[in-house]
């Protein structure tokens, strides 16, 4: 019985391990929350609450855009979404200052985990040749840039690894393109555990299940210590 316990505990280990490391741990990663018009985009003041899950960053009285990827203000332009039907754009409408989102994630100290998002970028008039933003994760900063040439809004991955040295991380994505430059797009922003963990962290689904085992296996033991003390 014991060894069949065993068994099962084992199997929902392997089970869990597989499936937790695909758990986005970002909030609203695809800005997909707030409702919005098909065609449409909505300012988003810094310090404000407008964007859920998130924290909108930089100088006082500045704005990010939402855009719905149907939008069609500039003649000649597309603006698809990466993902799903909205982006953000961290230029705003027309600030073009060096404003951006921010969030806080719980996360295991020595666990390794991948950071991904899509930089939108396209080109021409205002809208300048790139699109470049500026990352600080998990205290370390770098920087992604997309230079594709088109009047199509497209995307490109930017994103890298880390291992957690806090039971949070914070993460932030801001605006780089010049005050002349009109998009800097974002959208589909992912945190998750990595599939491959350095030796001896194990997943929260995989110490869960431990527990889980360990207490039935326990339960099986203290059932047959009172069928002995019965029978003596």
């Amino acid at each position: 019985m014991i060894r069949s316990i065993i068994a099962v505990g084992l199997a929902a280990i392997g089970l869990h391990a597989g499936t937790a490391s695909a758990q986005n741990l970002v909030v609203n990663g695809s800005f997909e929350t707030n409702t919005l018009g098909s065609g449409n985009y909505r300012d988003m003041l810094v310090g404000s609450s407008d964007l859920p899950g998130w924290t909108i960053i930089g100088p006082s009285g500045t704005h990010i855009s939402q855009v719905d990827r149907n939008y069609a203000g500039n003649a000649g332009y597309t603006f698809p979404a990466q993902d799903g039907l909205l982006w953000v754009d961290l230029a705003g409408y027309s600030d073009n200052a060096a404003d951006g989102v921010q969030q806080t994630v719980a996360t295991m100290i020595g666990a390794s985990y991948d950071f991904n998002f899509y930089l939108g970028n396209v080109s021409g008039g205002a809208f300048g040749t790139q699109s470049l933003v500026n990352v600080v994760l998990n205290g370390v900063s770098f920087s992604c840039v997309n230079t594709t040439q088109t009047q199509n809004l497209t995307w490109q991955p930017c994103g890298r690894s880390f291992v957690a040295t806090s039971a949070t991380t914070t993460f932030s994505i801001s605006n780089g393109d010049p005050t002349s430059d009109y998009s800097s797009a974002i959208d589909n922003v992912v945190l998750q555990l990595s599939a491959t963990q350095p030796g001896g962290v194990p997943e929260p689904a995989t110490w869960a299940s431990i527990i889980v085992g360990f207490g039935a296996m326990g339960g099986v033991l203290r059932r047959r210590k009172r069928d002995a003390m019965a029978l003596a």
